[in-house]
């Protein structure tokens, strides 16, 4: 019977805690893998961004060799800015590629690990000037606080071991004399208001008195004689009304999105020469053609690069 009770205590038990195991199951097979999925799909995304900036620099300096390090580097430092953020600054050491192959380990090599850098920090610059940054932070609201006016403290001298300041001195005050008063300004006499004209009664008309009122020196009374005016004319109720014709409809012009001016490339990174035909840009790298006068095939070291 003692093996009995050790099992159903053990069931027991298990079944106590199934639901953190249930969660812990629930994590691990489901929310893990949704989230690395997320971010995978970020990178892509990122990734092709990178190649089409890539070929917009390769369309506006086309006389620049650049190399495939170059390029590498260019669009892990583009990725890398619009993910991760930061400000702008290059890592430390080239990814593993470049510690594991002999190639990198010669003076040519390590001019093409500087290569990497170089393109890493112009990918950089080419990824703040897009502003894109901004399009993938999470925002987050923070509580605004009202910053009133600052407090007013008087602090005691230092070494005074708390004591307090003297009162300050009374300050004289002098009360100014007022001005004299202005000279009061005589008020002119009103003016009598003019006398309407006095016409006759009805009764004094009966009587033989006229209506018009009486004459007054220097006052003539003419009559005025009315001036006929002409009816002005009206149309007929019956015109014809002529409907414009509607106008044709605008053109639709579809405004033109002007392409963003990249920086230039590093300095470092040399031009062709001029006996050197122009690479045509539908490449990813800029390749010329063999037996060019001699030029190779990958650019040269560059040499001024420390």
């Amino acid at each position: 019977m003692r093996w009995k009770s050790v099992a159903l205590a053990g069931a027991l038990g298990t079944t106590a805690t199934g639901c953190n195991i249930f969660q812990a199951t629930t994590r691990t097979l489901v929310n893990e893998p949704l989230v690395v999925h997320n971010q995978f799909s970020i990178t892509h995304d990122l990734r092709k961004q990178a190649n089409a900036a890539w070929k917009e620099v390769r369309s506006q300096y086309p006389r620049r060799a650049f190399t495939s390090e170059f390029r590498d580097g260019f669009t892990d430092g583009y990725v890398d800015f619009l993910d991760r953020g930061g400000n702008g600054s290059i890592p430390a050491v080239p990814p593993v590629k470049y510690t594991r192959h002999k190639k990198y380990f010669t003076e040519n090599g390590q001019c093409l690990v500087k290569d990497y850098f170089l393109g890493f920090k112009y990918g950089q610059d080419i990824a703040i000037a897009t502003g894109k940054r901004q399009f993938l932070t999470v925002p987050v609201l923070l509580p605004v606080v009202e910053q009133g006016p600052p407090e007013f403290k008087i602090q005691p001298p230092a070494g005074s071991g708390g004591e307090t300041l003297p009162d300050p001195k009374p300050v004289k005050m002098s009360v100014p004399t007022p001005p004299p008063s202005p000279t009061p300004v005589p008020t002119p006499a009103p003016t009598p208001a003019p006398t309407p004209p006095q016409f006759q009664t009805p009764e004094a008309v009966g009587s033989g008195a006229s209506l018009n009122p009486p004459e007054r020196p220097g006052i003539t009374i003419t009559n005025t004689i009315p001036i006929p005016v002409a009816p002005v004319p009206t149309a007929p109720a019956t015109a014809p009304v002529v409907t414009p014709a509607p106008a044709p409809p605008a053109p639709v012009r579809v405004p033109q999105v002007p392409t963003l001016k990249l920086p230039p490339p590093p300095r470092e990174v040399p031009e062709f020469p001029e006996y050197v035909p122009t690479p045509p840009i539908t490449d990813d790298l800029p390749i010329v053609a063999p037996n060019t006068k001699e030029f190779p095939v990958v650019p040269p070291s560059h040499p001024d690069v420390k």
